[in-house]
């Protein structure tokens, strides 16, 4: 049987379900994913999983972002002050 663990670079998806709050985790500009691909690539698995890649109802995604905040007011989460690629580069 072979390992392969998951990374995200955080998760926070209390805008779609308010009642998750405790499974919460900051990204901390980046900090939480470095972290889990860390300690991934630790296991010397033989591959890995990037978990919800651009989930943005959940505040996972790691493709480019911008502030943005929509018709009906819901502001989605960029990656100020960092750059909108902050997670690819």
């Amino acid at each position: 049987k072979r390992f392969i663990p998951a990374v995200g670079p955080g998760y926070d998806d209390t805008l779609i379900r308010p009642w998750n709050a405790h499974n919460v985790r900051k990204r901390r500009g980046g900090a939480y994913y470095d972290a889990m691909w860390q300690a991934a690539l630790a296991t010397e698995p033989h591959a890995v999983s990037v978990t919800s890649y651009n989930e943005w109802g959940e505040g996972t995604q790691i493709e480019p972002a911008v502030p943005y905040t929509s018709k009906g007011g819901r502001a989605y989460k960029d990656y100020l002050p960092d750059p909108p690629d902050h997670y690819l580069a």
